[in-house]
């Protein structure tokens, strides 16, 4: 059996459902490879601080007993891309592995890689919110209470409803991996199980069905599409 040290982080002291969801997702993890919990370490730091006494903390356990540092997702051990390169030479030197519940193909090696992509995928996102964003006002979408908005404007309302979901930061990990599986040719059905496994929630707090993951699918290649498309 593997032994395993989990790391749990939020950025704030109220964030406790956050250490919550990262537990349980940890735990079905384990129970599905039968891997040994050796500790949990929390921590309550924002994602912008390098100084982070607790992440320090579980990779020297880590490094003492041979286990795998796990996090629940990528986002828990930074955001920054600098830090995440100095980790991964730092774990490796150590051989250290690191196990990323939202990313199964993540591993030490792949862990700058990733970074990258992070950071490239944020800074795509605040620019492609922002054009959306501009074009709605252009479009005439009033901002305010729902209540105040004539129909035409509800209807272009819902339309921005639709454009921050996509843009949800559990949608996009959500995302990440729906496109993994279905490049594996995984069903629908499958991909929904296997999220909610790793305790995923819909943009609306509701759990992943079939029909969501294609929604959410279909919606990204369209997303692509019209990228390719201003490129």
């Amino acid at each position: 059996m593997i032994n395993y040290v989990a790391y749990y982080r939020t950025s704030t002291n109220k964030q406790n459902l956050g250490i919550d969801a990262q537990k349980t997702m940890v735990q079905n993890y384990l129970k599905s490879v039968g891997g040994i919990l050796v500790e949990e370490v929390e921590e309550k730091e924002s994602g912008k601080d390098d100084n982070r006494e607790g992440l320090e903390r579980a990779i020297q356990i880590c490094e003492k007993t041979g286990s795998t540092l796990t996090i629940a997702k990528l986002d828990r051990l930074s955001r920054s891309v600098s830090f995440l390169f100095q980790l991964r030479d730092r774990v490796a030197k150590n051989n250290v592995e690191i196990k990323a519940l939202d990313l199964p193909s993540f591993n030490t090696l792949t862990l700058g890689i990733y970074a990258t992509m992070a950071q490239a995928e944020r800074e795509a996102i605040a620019s492609r919110t922002k054009l959306a964003l501009a074009e709605l006002k252009r479009s005439g979408v009033i901002l305010g209470k729902p209540e105040n908005f004539k129909h035409e404007h509800r209807i272009k309302g819902a339309e921005a409803m639709k454009l921050k979901a996509l843009e949800n930061k559990m949608n996009q990990q959500a995302t990440a991996l729906i496109n993994e599986y279905r490049a594996k040719e995984h069903s629908y059905d499958r991909i929904a199980e296997q999220l909610t496994k790793l305790n995923f929630r819909t943009a609306y707090n509701k759990t992943f069905t079939s029909t969501a993951v294609m929604r959410l699918y279909k919606r990204n290649l369209q997303n692509i599409d019209k990228l390719k498309m201003v490129a």
